[in-house]
């Protein structure tokens, strides 16, 4: 099958060089490469700019889209969906936003839309979600969902760095974009925790309706007052549903440290599931970085060329989210004085008038 690449940025350069590295028996080879003119020397004649050299290709079978953004991406995505083109992508922002109309262009133009990437990086966790709940009714997810903001807590404490000393050092080695905003502020983990929990509740969520909070805040000061109480800090996201109900957070979170969250560090995720007859799962591994998602994309493709890569989401629940559930967790929370002190059920308002505060898992 002849492939059409969607972006050459770090992403794409892996995809890139990890198709090229597959078993010549599933005879994969990409075609072209869309991007900007500057591309040339690299991908010579490979290389095109107009989106509808792909599209329009019918040698072109499947397409795989890392180009970043929303417009641009969905547009891609929809027409190559039209065009009864395969799509993989690794685009949690138009993904969150538009993952049931996808799969139904999918299934109305008999091709697949797979996204394995666009939740946990290179962790391979969305297709066996998709199997299990076949069986199994997911209760809970908790889960480390963005490896720029770990890595940062994680120089923090290990190496008692101040939290824009770890920000520098987290652009200086790739972890970090030269706008972290995204990252810092919760809205990457908004995005992959809505995907995880629409499948997993088999609903449609909007990203409006997610509660985040960032770690801007922390500071070392704060950071040795969690330790002293025996702690860990990390930023989690959380997804509960109770009927018809969802609560959905991500907020810094503090753990003890037997708790298995208290060892994922550096750029490393985990998602926990809780499940109404397997119990928790737990899956770990490289959550960002150009190769780890890259083999996840590429395994994707694979499944399109094993003829296993059908995926069914139906829309079974209009979910209310974060609307009539009580938040029920303990906070520890601290004041303009940084005084800490912890306090059970806070409202959102109690929370956000603080300097700082964390959710607590014992």
């Amino acid at each position: 099958m002849k492939l059409g690449l969607f972006g050459y940025g770090n992403i794409g350069r892996g995809v890139y060089k990890v198709a090229q590295n597959l078993d010549i028996s599933y005879d994969c080879v990409i075609k072209k490469v869309f991007d900007l003119p500057i591309k040339k020397d690299e991908l010579k004649d490979k290389l095109v700019t107009n989106i509808d050299d792909i599209i329009n290709d019918p040698e072109i079978g499947a397409v795989v889209e890392v180009l970043g953004g929303h417009d641009l991406p969905y547009e891609v995505i929809t027409r190559c969906l039209k065009a009864g083109k395969s799509v993989v992508t690794a685009n949690k922002e138009v993904v969150s936003m538009h993952l049931e109309e996808f799969i139904n262009l999918a299934h109305l133009n008999n091709c697949s839309f797979c996204f394995e990437a666009s939740a946990g990086g290179g962790i391979p966790v969305l297709r066996p979600l998709i199997d299990n709940i076949k069986v199994n009714e997911v209760n809970n997810i908790f889960g480390i969902l963005n490896g720029t903001t770990n890595y940062i807590l994680t120089k923090m404490d290990e190496e008692d760095l101040s939290f824009d000393e770890a920000l520098k050092l987290a652009q200086q080695n790739g972890f970090a974009e030269a706008n972290p905003t995204a990252d810092l502020e919760g809205l990457d983990i908004v995005r992959k925790i809505n995907i995880i929990s629409s499948i997993a509740f088999k609903g449609n969520i909007n990203n409006n309706d997610i509660y985040h909070y960032g770690i801007t805040n922390v500071t070392k000061e704060i950071l040795n007052h969690i330790k002293e109480l025996g702690y860990v800090l990390k930023f989690v996201a959380s997804s509960k549903r109770i009927e018809n109900d969802v609560i959905i957070r991500v907020e810094p979170t503090i753990v003890r440290p037997n708790h298995p969250f208290a060892t994922i560090k550096d750029e490393f995720n985990a998602i926990l599931f809780n499940g109404s007859t397997n119990g928790d799962l737990l899956f770990y591994g490289k959550g960002a970085g150009p190769l780890p998602t890259a083999t996840a994309i590429i395994s994707d493709v694979i499944s399109i060329l094993e003829n296993r890569s059908y995926i069914h989401f139906k829309n079974e629940r209009k979910l209310i989210v974060n609307k009539n559930i009580k938040n029920e967790y303990k906070y520890y929370i601290v004041d303009e004085f940084n005084n800490g002190k912890f306090i059970d059920s806070p409202d959102d308002s109690t929370l956000l008038s603080a300097k700082f505060y964390a959710r607590v898992l014992d």
